[in-house]
This record gives structure tokens, sequence and C-alpha cells, in this order.
């Protein structure tokens, strides 16, 4: 999983762009025949994808010299894995009526879009201690691994900010688009099934579990398909920067636990896991009602060419 997420974020990124924004109003000529629907700037936007967590490249090995109070001798390590899940997302865009002032003294666009979002993401974890045993003289006599798995369902609500980079060829626009998010969202577990370890004391007693309530500052990256006016398609990539939450050394524990302010990964059993998701996210603008009494005028040619670049 975090191969595949660095790989994509390297390829997306190595691509040239220039700057654009996403105002649904603009024309296209890749589509034939003009569309002159009046839409509104906002719109409804869902999502769908996999949910995975991002580990440790190096783990360390741990070697216990003393049995008399662990009852074990030799050299064990945790070896913690992401497995794959599921996610899902409603809520609305809105394109930004005006641009701000910072935005016009810099004659770019700061804020294409912003979008929020209710939804429900599933993760699957698991961590595996590898044990050696070894005499008095450190010879190793015996090896063993055990697994623990665990399974997170988060309620969680999200805001972002999303900066849009269009591709061109040639001088000509395209319909291709890189699209950067940075946001806030809230998570709040709901769901937890977790294994509890059963082996020697001294390889679960560095056990510290996240508590149900995280706060999140994140970072998306995805490549945007505009399919046709106030419609786009945007496949992606999201994961934590930053996060505010606390553990404790049981899952169920009341305890206030203590602070990780900054890590945006989660701590379970006794690794760190960082999420990760894969979303494909579908948007469309709302298209405008006609004012009710007032029948719609005829519009000549050369009136259709100008609503068109409005």
């Amino acid at each position: 999983m975090k191969y595949v997420v660095i790989i994509s974020a390297l390829l997306l990124s190595g691509l040239s762009f220039a700057q654009r924004d996403l105002t649904p109003g603009k024309r296209s000529d890749a589509f034939g025949k003009y569309d002159l629907r009046k839409l509104n700037n906002y719109g409804l936007q869902f999502q769908l994808g996999a949910t995975g967590y991002m580990t440790k490249l190096k783990n360390q090995t741990v070697d216990v010299t003393d049995p008399t109070s662990a009852g074990f001798r030799g050299n064990y390590m945790h070896d913690p894995c992401g497995k794959t899940g599921v996610y899902g997302e409603i809520g609305m865009f809105h394109f930004p009526k005006k641009r701000s002032k910072l935005s016009l003294a810099l004659k770019t666009v700061l804020v294409s879009y912003y979008d929020w979002g209710v939804g429900f993401k599933y993760f699957r974890g698991s961590e595996t201690i590898h044990a050696n045993f070894t005499d008095a003289l450190g010879t190793v006599i015996g090896s063993d691994s055990r697994s623990y798995k665990f399974s997170q369902g988060n309620l969680y609500g999200r805001f972002s900010l999303h900066k849009n980079m269009y591709f061109k060829r040639h001088r000509e626009q395209i319909n291709f688009f890189l699209d950067h998010s940075l946001g806030l969202n809230v998570d709040y577990r709901l769901l937890t099934k977790s294994e509890d370890y059963t082996w020697y004391g001294v390889m679960t007693q560095d056990q510290q579990y996240t508590k149900p309530l995280q706060v999140q500052l994140h970072y998306g990256l995805g490549f945007g398909f505009r399919l046709k006016r106030g419609a786009y398609l945007i496949p992606g990539v999201r994961t934590p920067l930053l996060g505010f939450q606390n553990t404790v050394p049981a899952y169920n524990s009341s305890d206030k636990g203590s602070n990780e302010f900054g890590r945006p990964s989660i701590h379970w059993y006794s690794s760190r896991y960082w999420p990760v998701l894969i979303h494909v996210k579908y948007m469309f603008a709302f298209e405008k009602k006609p004012k009710k009494g007032c029948p719609p005028a005829e519009v000549n040619d050369q009136d259709k060419d100008t609503m068109q670049n409005q």
C-alpha cells in the first residue's frame, strides 16, 4: 500500500502543468455542441475508495538477556502491517463567487473551490511478533511468530480547500488537471475489533492505543478529468499531515491518556499506523431553475456565443 501511494504521487507531480480555476461556466470545444445550461456555483460531490495504513520501513529488534523477570530469553521484533479497507463520503462543493484581494494582487487563483462531506472509514491492520529463543550462550534454539489483527470504523466530517492546476498542450487547454487540497477532518471511532496479546509480557509492555476522537490536518492529491461543464471525475489520494489525539494503555480505557499533539499516525498495539485513503470523487454542479412566470427568451447565434464565454 505505501509503495503504491508514493509512486502514484511522484508520477502525478512530475507532469508539467499550468494554472486555471474550475469555474463551470468556461467554454470547452472538446464536446461538440455548446452547453448553454445555467449552472450554480455549487453542487454535489461523493466519493468511494480504499483505506490503508502505511507503517515503518524498518523494524527494531529487541534483545532480552535476563529471563528471570521476563520469562523469556532471546530477541523479538514487532512487525506492523496495514490491510485494505473501504470508505465512502457524500457532501457538497462550492466555487468562490469572488476572488480575494490577495488573489487579485498575486494575479493567480488561490482557491479553485472548497468542499465538505461526511462519511465512514473502515480500517484494518495487524501486528506480528517474531521471536527467537536463545540459550545462555546466545545460540538460537528456536523461533516463533504470532499475529494479532484489529479493525476500526470511523464516522467523520471533512472540510478542504482545493487548488487546481490545468494541463496545456501547445497553448490549447485540455480537460485534465491536478487537484491539490488541504483541509481538516474530525474522526470518531464507533467500531473497534482488536485481538489481545497472549504472549510473553516483555513483548507486550509497549502497548498504546489511540482514543476514539481524532482531529487531523490532511493533504490530498488528485488527477482530475472534466467530463463536461460542471461535471468532474477525480481519482486521488489523501493522508493526514498532523494529528491531535490521545493514547491510553488499553483501547477500552476511560483514562485521559497521553497527548500526541502533531503525530499524524495512530498508535495500536506496539506500533504506529499512518492512515491513507485512495479515492474516486465525482462532482457535478446543480443547474439553475428558471424563474416562475418568466418564459425563456429566444437567443440568436451571436447571443449564444456570448453566453457560452461567460
